[in-house]
């Protein structure tokens, strides 16, 4: 039901929790304009109110009832990290500062010497390779980038994130020209992402936990055979793990690729089977993929 006449009303008589609002918000600024209305029709010897009057009823319009917009900031955010190299356009309309470009990468060695692994900060390309189509003592093949943080905040829980594209590659194949006895195969790949803190003295790197991790391929194999290359194409920005940061402290935070080949294989009298001249084996995976971007955000 409508009414022409209106008239003032408080805040509903409720009893207010601690620390609670008394009353509901609308009321405190329509108490505020309550009052400029009053004075512009204040009676006085002129029926129209002085220009005095009008204008600051007019302030108080603009200030009661319009907001200026939020500044608009060109600045990099402050979450996202690329590659060394990267053209910043392709991500934001201004450029990041160093701080907020890759900074590490690494690899596995075999005794010491490269194995195929590559690794790279400028571009943020990784490739991870296993080959023990030698029958050669199996390894991880693995390979990462990563950033530089150093929190300034006392304690603080940040997400850590990556936006990764792979491809996956695997081959089994085991033709041994003498019948072996036994032959087992598991494969494995896998990305993660996780956070290191890296000792200011030693430069050693302490893995953090929890990381995050997913399995891009699996297979097991056994006895003597052979399948295609199989080869998967993974996209994704959703593989994350939040860690809790120390300010002051430095910390790596950053993605790897890691594949791996397990095997058994026995002759017929149960001793582990050496490759002999005229066999046939392939047995290698690789993950070929790159980090466009990794995002560290509270």
């Amino acid at each position: 039901m409508s009414t022409s006449n209106h008239e003032a009303r408080g805040p509903s008589p409720v009893a207010s929790e601690v620390g609670a609002p008394a009353g509901p918000i609308s009321f405190v600024r329509r108490r505020e304009i309550e009052e400029v209305h009053r004075e512009l029709e204040l009676p006085g010897p002129d029926p129209l109110p002085t220009l005095e009057r009008i204008h600051k009823y007019k302030d108080a319009i603009f200030s009661q009832y319009f907001r200026e917009r939020p500044e608009f900031a060109l600045a990099w955010p402050d979450s996202l990290y690329i590659p060394a190299d990267a053209d910043y356009k392709r991500y934001w309309i201004a450029a990041p500062p160093a701080s907020h470009r890759y900074r590490y990468h690494w690899v596995n060695t075999v005794n010491g010497q490269p194995s195929g692994s590559a690794a790279s900060e400028a571009t943020g390309n990784l490739f991870s390779w296993v080959n023990v189509s030698g029958l050669n003592p199996g390894y991880i093949g693995f390979a990462g980038t990563g950033v530089s943080v150093v929190p300034q905040a006392t304690l603080s829980y940040v997400k850590v994130s990556a936006d990764i594209d792979a491809v996956t590659e695997s081959r089994w194949w085991f033709m041994p020209g003498t019948t072996a006895g036994f032959a087992n195969f598991s494969y494995r790949g896998t990305a993660y992402v996780a956070g290191w803190e890296v000792d200011p003295v030693t430069g050693q790197w302490q893995l953090l936990k929890p990381f995050g991790s997913r399995t891009l391929f699996k297979a097991d194999e056994s006895g003597q055979g052979g399948s295609a290359i199989n080869s998967q194409v993974h996209a994704f920005t959703d593989l994350s793990a939040t860690l809790q940061l120390q300010g002051g402290h430095n910390y790596a935070i950053g993605v790897a690729f890691e594949v791996e080949i397990t095997f058994d294989c026995r002759d017929r009298i149960g001793r582990p089977y050496k490759k002999q001249p005229g066999d046939d084996i392939k047995l290698w995976a690789s993950i070929a993929g790159t980090v466009a971007s990794i995002t560290v955000s509270t």
